[in-house]
C-alpha cells in the first residue's frame, strides 16, 4: 500500500460501510429481507476487499509503517473489517438455518458496522505526518 493509495482504499471502505448500514436499516424499517441481504453482501465485500489489501500486498514495508501512524490505524481497520466479514457470514448462516435471535444479531451487526465506520472516519480525519 503506497501513501497515495491510502485515501482511495479508505474512501472505498467508507462507502461500502455507509451503503451496507443504510441498506440494512432500510430493510429493517421496510421489512424487506432483500435489502438486508444486499447490505450484508456489501459487508462481506468489505471483508474481501480488506483481505485483498492486507495479504497479497508486498509493497507494504515496515519503514513506511514506522513513519506513518495513519497507515497503522488503517491496517487495524482492515483487520477489523475481516473479523466483521466473519461475523456477517455467521449472521447469514443463522438466518439460513432459521435459528432464534435473528433481529438481535442484526442490531449487533449494525452496531459493529457503526464502530468500524467511525473508526474509519477518525482515520480519514488524521493529518498525514511524514519525516
Amino acid at each position: 500500500m503506497t501513501i497515495h493509495s491510502l485515501p482511495v482504499y479508505t474512501s472505498i471502505s467508507q462507502w461500502l460501510l455507509f451503503l451496507g448500514i443504510g441498506l440494512i436499516l432500510f430493510g429493517i424499517i421496510e421489512k424487506r429481507d432483500s435489502y438486508i441481504l444486499a447490505g450484508q453482501i456489501l459487508f462481506i465485500g468489505l471483508g474481501l476487499f480488506a483481505l485483498w489489501i492486507l495479504f497479497p500486498n508486498d509493497s507494504l514495508q515496515n519503514e513506511n509503517l514506522v513513519r506513518i501512524p495513519k497507515e497503522i490505524k488503517s491496517l487495524a481497520f482492515f483487520k477489523g473489517a475481516i473479523y466483521f466479514m466473519v461475523l456477517t457470514i455467521l449472521i447469514l448462516m443463522q438466518k439460513l438455518l432459521k435459528l432464534p435471535y435473528q433481529k438481535t444479531s442484526l442490531y449487533l451487526q449494525i452496531f459493529f458496522a457503526l464502530l468500524l465506520f467511525f473508526m474509519l472516519f477518525n482515520i480519514v480525519q488524521m493529518p498525514n505526518i511524514q519525516k
